[in-house]
């Protein structure tokens, strides 16, 4: 049911070339077909969703995966990207979000949904308290400007809806993002995201 109701939402602007029961055919039908983008299920039979990104590498290397998972630990999220994908999207997302991270990824772009980096800043969240506490230091000597970029690096967003939210031009964005990567010792737009999850609060 969810496959064909994605099939629908996704038709109208890309052509869905294929669908498989199981990793072990996806493997097999993008070795033949190349497509230029996967929707991959963790919990898929015969070969998980994990496994099969990282087939997919080998025989269909310029296909970009977006998984699809209801695990929203980090070690899930981590593993996946190791493994090759390109987006990690809760199967809870709403049609909306679907279409966004099928967007970001399909353009190359890394994209991570709101709803997971919740997930993994929720067990380090502190408890609530009325008592007053004072502002956190900003991590890694980061700015204050440099700090709301990577917050929303960690919600998802593309370096143009950054822009736009914090009116400044893609380009200030960029050196933002470059200063962050160099302060925080991060290689990789995900490597960032995963730091505003866990550490600023992200997708809170």
């Amino acid at each position: 049911m969810m496959l064909e109701g994605i099939r629908l939402l996704l038709e109208p602007e890309y052509e869905v070339v294929a669908a498989v029961a199981d990793g072990m055919e996806l493997v097999e039908v993008a070795a033949r077909l190349r497509p230029d983008m996967a929707l991959v299920d963790v919990s898929m039979p015969v070969l998980d969703g994990i496994e099969a990104t990282r087939q997919l590498a080998t025989v269909s290397p310029d296909t970009r995966v977006l998984v699809l998972s209801f695990h929203r630990q980090a070690s899930w999220v981590q593993a996946a990207f190791e493994a090759g994908a390109w987006g990690y999207l809760a199967k809870t997302s709403a049609a909306g979000e679907i279409e966004r991270a099928v967007r970001a990824v399909s353009t190359g772009q890394f994209y991570i949904s709101p709803g997971v980096t919740r997930a993994l800043v929720a067990p380090t969240a502190p408890a609530a308290s009325t008592a007053e506490s004072p502002s956190p230091a900003k991590p890694g000597g980061l700015t204050e400007r440099e700090v709301e970029v990577v917050r929303l690096v960690g919600e998802g967003l593309p370096n143009k809806e950054i822009a736009s939210a914090l009116r400044i031009s893609v380009t200030t964005v960029r050196t933002h993002l470059s200063n962050a990567y160099e302060k925080l010792g991060k290689e990789t737009r995900v490597e960032l995201a995963l730091f505003a999850a866990r550490e600023m609060g992200a997708g809170r």
